[in-house]
């Protein structure tokens, strides 16, 4: 029962529990303003970064519109030209189909100009021909009559001459 008779700084326990709350003091009042100075730096060195991080995320979104818009525009370029490519394909088969009309059209007009001078110069050789046969056969007719009736033909004329220059 002595332990209970011995003063309060004979106990070791008193001055641990003393020099335990003499530190806790001393490191409150030293270690308060360093300790909230460093707990204020982290916070703003946080603050600053969570800051740079939304201006980062706002970039990337400008980023990101801006990329749609040009994907959009780009896409739309892209069937503007598609569709005019169309239309210049539709243009050329159009042309070239009216060219070759217009080809034909002349070529058929030319193959008929020909087949008309080649008839007409067909029709042309056949008179010529029937003319060379007409004269022929006249001149063999002429020559058969005048063989059979020549020379009295001939004695006619020269009785009728003196008539008729009077």
């Amino acid at each position: 029962m002595e332990a209970e008779n011995t003063s309060f700084f004979a106990d070791p326990h008193s001055w641990v529990l003393f020099s335990t709350i003499v530190f806790a003091i001393i490191a409150y009042t030293k270690g308060k303003a360093p300790l909230l100075k460093m707990l204020d730096s982290r916070s703003a060195r946080i603050r600053s970064e969570l800051d740079e991080a939304e201006r980062l995320k706002g970039e990337a979104q400008a980023l990101l519109a801006d990329y749609q818009k040009k994907h959009r525009d780009a896409v739309q370029t892209a069937q503007k030209i598609v569709d005019n490519a169309q239309e210049s394909v539709a243009r050329l088969q159009q042309e070239a189909e009216r060219k070759l009309a217009d080809n034909l059209k002349r070529r058929e007009t030319l193959l008929l100009e020909r087949i008309a001078r080649a008839e007409a110069a067909a029709v042309q050789e056949l008179r010529h021909q029937a003319a060379d046969i007409a004269a022929t056969a006249a001149e063999k007719l002429l020559a058969d009559a005048m063989g059979k009736r020549g020379t009295k033909l001939v004695e006619e004329a020269i009785e009728e001459l003196p008539q008729r220059l009077n």
